[in-house]
């Protein structure tokens, strides 16, 4: 009986074929799933920094989340703070939908990585903070688990604006004592793009500046101006609006979202996810 020669057969050109055709195939498999998965993420909106695909966010919280980053944009490490609202996962897990999204949309600066993404998934009833490697230090897995327990009551009861407005100031807040920022300024220099297109209604205009303004004198007198103060703020017991959070905000934040489009959007800065964070249910 005669004896294969395997040597011969890992020399001859077939074999070499044979196993460059599996490596392409093993590839093109890969970046099939891939696509697959990403094409499950939405895309950013034109603002970037809020996408409520879920109708679920007021007009004046937008207002107020776009005009954090858009002065964190004029400083030297432009962080991002994005708050996303999604019908359902498609399947996936909050992590997975969370770093996947992060990655796509390219959260925070690429040298830094310094992007925090806020995901609320309606239908699964799941929010979770995904943190970018560089700042990971100043908002730990810990921090990020005082700031949902904190909010998710608000989220339990349906209240989705101030459940996303509590976590999104109590992160901006760490971002602000990490790189030293004047949160005062931060919170209170309302910066706006050109409208697209006008407000149909006057009154809904007027009642939106009146709401902001209201909001942001709330924080500076229960948020004591909202400095750094030289030190850092614990998250188990007190809270920057008082009284366990935005009841006493006059007028509230009530309603979902709609209308009025905003010129010249952002983007991402090239910012990766750190794998930090943490989940809640609701």
């Amino acid at each position: 009986m005669n004896e294969i020669d395997y040597r011969a057969i890992y020399k001859s050109d077939l074999y070499k074929k044979l196993v460059l055709r599996l490596l392409s195939l093993t590839a093109a498999i890969l970046l099939v799933f891939t696509s697959t998965s990403y094409a499950q993420m939405p895309s950013p909106t034109t603002e970037f920094y809020h996408a409520d695909y879920a109708g679920l966010l007021s007009e004046d919280v937008k207002t107020f989340i776009r005009s954090v980053n858009l002065n964190y944009e004029a400083l030297e490490e432009k962080p991002q703070v994005v708050v996303a609202t999604v019908p359902d996962m498609g399947g996936l897990d909050i992590e997975t939908y969370a770093v996947e999204l992060f990655e796509k949309w390219k959260i925070g600066d690429s040298k830094l990585d310094n992007g925090v993404l806020i995901v609320l998934a309606l239908e699964e009833r799941k929010i979770r903070i995904e943190v970018g490697y560089g700042l990971e230090g100043a908002i730990t897995d810990g921090t990020v688990g005082q700031i949902l327990d904190r909010a998710t009551p608000f989220l339990s009861e349906g209240d989705y604006n101030k459940g996303l407005l509590q976590i999104f100031y109590d992160v901006t807040d760490r971002v602000n004592l990490e790189y030293g920022y004047d949160s005062e300024k931060i919170y209170t220099n309302i910066v706006e793009r050109p409208i697209a297109e006008p407000m149909s209604d006057d009154d809904d205009s007027s009642f939106l500046s009146t709401g902001i303004i209201l909001f942001i004198l709330f924080l500076i007198i229960v948020g004591n101006g909202g400095g750094r103060g030289g030190r850092r703020r614990s998250y188990r017991n007190s809270s920057p609006f008082g009284g366990g959070g935005f009841g006493g905000f006059p007028g509230g934040f009530g309603g979902g979202g709609s209308g009025g489009g905003f010129g010249g959007g952002s983007f991402g800065g090239g910012g990766s996810s750190g794998g930090g964070g943490g989940s809640r249910g609701f």
